[in-house]
C-alpha cells in the first residue's frame, strides 16, 4: 500500500495549519480508556490509525503508544459485546483491519480475531451464493459487507488462508456483476430495503452508485484485486460489466460528468436532488472506482472519464462555495481531499493539485466546529486528522484501503 513516492500536496502556511489543526484535533499524549467501541466508523479501531499515522508523520511524541492503546481497548470492547460479523466498518473487520495496518511486515497481528473474520466471512458467501439475485447492500457493500471484508483480505493477500478467502470473495462480487432478464443481481429489491422513504421513491427496487452501499465499492475492490494479480474466473468481465454500468449512468452538466446516487430499474433517478460531493456517494468516490478500473484495465478512457470527473466536482463546489458539507471522510469534505490527493499523487493533473487547496480551506475554516463532530472515522475527528496528515505531509497513508481508495 505505500511505495515510497508519496509528496506532499499542501505547501507553506497552509501545510503548517494544516498540521497545527490534525495535532489539535488529536489533543496531547494521554492515557487511553480500557474498554471503547470496537467498530473502526466511529471506536477504537479509528483512532488507532488516527495515532499510528501521527506517529509516523510526527514521531516520538507519544502517539504510537497511544494507537497500541486504542486498538486494545477495542478488543476488550469486541470482548465485551461477544460475537460480531465480519464487517470493516461496523464489525471485526475493522478491528482486523486497524491490527494489520500498526503491525510491521512478516508480524502476525491478532489471529483469534483475524481467523474470527475468516469463518464469518465463509458464512456470508454461502448466503450470497444462496441468492445472488436481488440482495439488500448490507450483504454486498463497503460498509457491512463483502466488499470491506475483501478490502481487508487484500492487504493480505500474500498469506494462503487470506488468499483463498479473498478469492471466494471476489468470485461472489464477480456473480453479483451479472444480471438476470436485463435486471443486475445488485439491484436491492424493495421488500429488501430497509429504509421507507427509499422505498417510496423506488417501489420497483434501486440501485446504489455510491462507494460506501453501491457498485462502486465492487468495482474499486475488483479492480484493486486486478492491479495486485489476484484474479478469479471472469473477474476482468465484472469490471468491464460495472464500469460500463457507471459509465452509462452518468449525466453531464456544465461543468463535466456526474452521477446520480441511485437509480431504480429503469436506469433513472428519482427526484431527490443531485448527490453530494462526497465519498460515499456522489462524483468523488465514482470517480476513483473508475480510475482503479481503468488502471487495472489499462483503458485510458476510463480513466480519463475519472480525471475529468473528479474535476467537475471541484469546478461545481467553486461555483457554489456556499454549498453546505460535513467535514468528515463519508459525508463531507476531508473524504473529498482524500480522494482527490490520491488522484494527485497518481496523475500530477495540475488542476486538482491546485483545486486541493479548496476542501484543505474549508476543513480550516470550520476548524471551531469540528469537535462536535465526535472522534470518529467516518464521519469525525479521526478521519479529518488522517485526511490533513496525507495532504500535508510526504508520509504515504497506510489508511485508505479502508475506504477503497488505494
Amino acid at each position: 500500500m505505500a511505495d515510497g513516492h508519496w509528496a506532499a500536496v499542501l505547501h507553506g502556511s497552509t501545510a503548517a495549519a494544516a498540521l497545527d489543526l490534525a495535532t489539535a484535533l488529536a489533543g496531547r499524549p494521554r492515557p487511553v480508556p480500557r474498554r471503547v467501541r470496537p467498530d473502526l466508523a466511529a471506536g477504537g479501531p479509528g483512532l488507532a490509525l488516527a495515532y499510528h499515522q501521527l506517529d509516523r508523520c510526527l514521531p516520538g511524541r507519544g502517539w504510537g503508544a497511544m494507537a497500541d492503546g486504542y486498538l486494545a481497548a477495542a478488543v476488550r470492547g469486541a470482548e465485551r459485546e461477544g460475537p460480531a460479523f465480519p464487517g470493516l466498518h461496523g464489525g471485526l473487520g475493522g478491528i482486523a483491519f486497524a491490527a494489520r495496518s500498526l503491525t510491521p511486515p512478516g508480524a502476525d497481528p491478532l489471529p483469534e480475531v483475524h481467523d474470527a473474520v475468516l469463518r464469518s466471512t465463509s458464512l456470508r458467501i454461502k448466503a450470497l451464493g444462496d441468492a445472488p439475485h436481488g440482495v439488500p447492500v448490507r450483504v454486498f457493500d463497503l460498509i457491512s459487507g463483502l466488499t470491506g471484508t475483501g478490502a481487508y483480505l487484500l492487504c493480505r493477500h500474500h498469506e494462503p488462508a487470506s488468499r483463498a478467502a479473498l478469492h471466494a470473495v471476489l468470485t461472489g462480487l464477480v456473480a453479483l456483476s451479472g444480471e438476470r432478464d436485463g435486471t443486475p443481481h445488485c439491484l436491492t429489491p424493495a421488500e429488501h430495503i430497509g429504509d421507507a422513504a427509499t422505498r417510496a421513491l423506488f417501489p420497483g427496487g434501486v440501485l446504489n452508485f455510491g462507494m460506501a452501499h453501491g457498485i462502486s465499492g465492487p468495482l474499486a475492490l475488483l479492480s484493486s484485486a486486478v492491479s495486485a494479480a489476484v484474479t478469479v474466473p471472469g473477474q476482468r468481465e465484472a469490471v468491464e460489466r460495472l464500469a460500463a454500468r457507471l459509465a452509462s449512468g452518468r449525466t453531464d452538466d456544465e461543468w463535466g460528468p456526474h452521477w446520480p446516487g441511485r437509480v431504480g430499474p429503469d436506469g433513472r433517478p428519482a427526484a431527490e436532488g443531485r448527490a453530494p460531493a462526497t465519498w460515499c456517494y456522489g462524483g468523488p468516490g465514482i470517480a476513483r472506482a473508475l480510475w482503479l478500473a481503468g488502471t487495472a484495465l489499462q483503458d485510458a478512457r476510463l480513466c480519463d472519464l475519472a480525471v475529468r470527473a473528479l474535476r467537475a466536482v471541484h469546478r461545481r463546489l467553486a461555483a457554489r462555495p456556499d454549498a453546505e458539507c460535513a467535514a468528515g471522510l463519508c459525508h463531507g469534505t476531508a473524504g473529498l481531499l482524500q480522494v482527490t490527493v490520491r488522484f494527485v499523487q497518481d496523475t500530477g493533473d495540475a488542476e486538482l493539485r491546485r483545486a486541493a487547496a479548496g476542501p484543505a480551506g474549508r476543513l480550516l475554516g470550520c476548524r471551531a466546529a469540528l469537535p462536535a463532530a465526535g472522534p470518529g472515522f467516518l464521519d469525525g475527528a479521526a478521519g479529518v486528522v488522517l485526511a490533513l496528515l496525507a495532504a500535508a505531509t510526504d508520509v504515504e497513508p497506510v489508511w485508505d484501503r479502508a475506504l477503497l481508495l488505494a
